[in-house]
């Protein structure tokens, strides 16, 4: 039998320099206008492809979640945006094995309305787990008064059907230390979903949930694992070091504007 097995271990953090926006004001306007200047890039830097997406989040459910990057930015990519990428992604986070995805592949090729279905899935899926989970990072912050500290009923009905549907299709199989669930290979274009249901329900149901954090600069969610709790970011060398950087801007800013005084 076939399975698709649940990841397992560390997470890889892998991490590209994020381009930065400049902006620069156009005098000889009817109005002075502060416009996005166009960044000048080499043939290269502008046909390449986006950024390798880093996996930050210590967990398969928040690193899904986690599929977007640069949410809110102007570097804004999805990396499940279509179902091939869907597949890729799922092959580098190990919900799949490369002969698993090539046979989804050629079905989802010969399928174009499954794919389509599916594709929707898996979208509402991260939609569930990207509200859900960021509740609870609120929650663990204080954010949330306490009468509302509980992930809202509404959203676990959500994610209870994407959770029925994967444990009724999983094999209970022994393990080194245990039994652990998997999934035979299947026809069914959305069944790479079902680890990830699977494992948002063991996260939401662990002490480990009282650990999960929202980044301080972008909304990407993680399991902050450091003993002091003193995780802030997604990544130091990414969202840490853009903090570090407009930090710097504003010291050098106000000491101009005191020489000034």
């Amino acid at each position: 039998m076939q399975t698709i097995a649940m990841a397992s271990g560390p997470a890889r953090r892998l991490l590209l320099p994020a381009k930065l926006l400049m902006l620069e004001t156009y005098p000889g306007l009817l109005d002075t206008q502060l416009v996005k200047s166009v960044l000048v890039e080499t043939t290269a830097e502008a046909t390449r492809t986006p950024r390798e997406l880093p996996i930050v989040g210590g967990h398969l459910a928040l690193d899904f979640a986690n599929t977007v990057d640069d949410p809110e930015g102007t570097a804004r990519y999805d990396h499940a945006g279509t179902y091939e990428e869907l597949v890729g992604w799922s092959v580098r986070i190990g919900v799949l094995r490369p002969d698993q995805a090539s046979e989804l592949l050629d079905a989802a090729r010969a399928h174009s309305r499954s794919r389509s279905a599916a594709l929707r899935r898996a979208h509402e899926l991260r939609r569930i787990l990207i509200e859900i989970f960021t509740q609870a990072a609120m929650i663990n912050s204080g954010e949330v008064p306490a009468a509302k500290a509980t992930i809202p009923p509404t959203l676990w009905n959500q994610l209870r059907g994407f959770v029925t549907e994967a444990l009724a299709n999983a094999d209970l199989v022994p393990a080194d230390d245990g039994c652990e669930l998997t999934w035979p290979l299947t026809a069914r274009l959305d069944a790479l979903l079902w680890p990830i249901a699977v494992a948002a329900l063991g996260l939401l149901s662990s002490p480990q949930v009282a650990r999960v954090k929202k980044c301080a600069g972008c909304p990407w969610v993680f399991v902050d694992q450091s003993k002091n709790l003193s995780r802030r970011w997604c990544a130091m060398d990414d969202c840490g070091t853009h903090e570090k950087i407009r930090r710097y801007v504003s010291r050098r800013a106000a000491k101009k504007s005191e020489g000034h005084s």
